[in-house]
């Protein structure tokens, strides 16, 4: 089938985002709703595919939504062609070697506002912080909190400290770079845990879409033969992290909710775990308690 010409100078929005589409059209699905979201990120207009679709593009602009559509054809994703990711309402930054944070990771957000409905938590640990998004969005939630957000990567921390500037909780969290647990000092410190770790399996990555496989950082992904090996390590340490009443809060993946509810999920001070789905009613969210 003939390919669609570039279109030329003075051409209409319509005839870009058409344009876009044919080109995405080797994606698995959504071509024209990529399209459109693309144009729109660039003029910063979530409507204007739709009612400005008769203007013509500025070719600055057609410039660089060419660019953007030939990134998203080489499978790179959206968010980090776009620089951005909203999740609870915000923005945040988002560049290669940082995991993109996913709608069901709000989720854990909720559950945590949910279950510290009348005691706040005051010192939140967050573990593999990455964008920050955990750290940060509770620290909106709970204004007297503090958070110390630990990453193993300088990367994921220089982004979480920028996205917390912006988000203005920079004075109430302490970012820290070095593995887990063993950076924490003072034992019982923690009203609350909470921690996104790399849970997939390492004989799946391989069969990941490229997306993911090709653009975003093993070491956010890789969770060990099977996939649980960043939990176990956690629950061995949340009886000496969480104060008397704290609560640990983490994401899993969406078959490993029968770990959970095994034995092998007891914790010792804290018991056996609660396990919770997220808004697509699929296995999401593990909540430990002490005491």
């Amino acid at each position: 089938m003939a390919t669609m010409a570039v279109p030329g100078s003075g051409s209409r929005i319509i005839e870009w985002i058409q344009w876009g589409e044919e080109m995405l059209d080797c994606l698995p699905e959504g071509a024209g709703r990529e399209s459109r979201r693309l144009l729109a990120e660039i003029l910063e207009d979530p409507l204007a595919p739709w009612t400005r679709d008769r203007e013509i593009l500025p070719d600055s602009v057609s410039h660089r939504y060419r660019s953007w559509i030939e990134r998203r054809r080489q499978r790179e994703p959206f968010h980090l062609i776009t620089g951005t990711v909203p999740f609870m309402g915000d923005r945040y930054e988002v560049v290669p070697g940082v995991l993109i944070p996913r709608p069901e990771t709000e989720s854990l957000v909720e559950k945590v506002e949910e279950v510290f409905a009348s005691r706040r938590p005051v010192w939140i640990l967050d573990l593999g912080c990455g964008t920050g998004v955990l750290g940060i969005s509770l620290l909106k939630r709970f204004p007297t909190a503090h958070c110390l957000s630990i990453d193993r990567m300088k990367v994921p921390l220089q982004v979480s400290a920028r996205n917390a500037d912006v988000l203005g909780v920079r004075s109430r969290i302490r970012f820290v770079q070095g593995d887990w647990t063993e950076m924490i000092g003072s034992p019982g410190r923690f009203d609350l845990v909470v921690s996104n770790p790399p849970y997939i399996p390492s004989g799946d990555l391989s069969a990941l879409e490229p997306e993911i496989s090709l653009h975003e950082p093993g070491e956010a992904l890789d969770g060990g033969p099977d996939g649980l090996m960043f939990y176990r390590r956690l629950m061995i340490a949340l009886p000496w992290l969480l104060s008397d009443g704290g609560r640990a809060v983490a994401e899993i993946g969406a078959d490993q909710g029968d770990f959970f509810r095994s034995k092998e999920g007891f914790v010792p001070g804290c018991g056996a775990p609660s396990v919770f789905p997220d808004v697509f009613g699929r296995d999401r969210i593990v909540l430990w308690t002490k005491g």
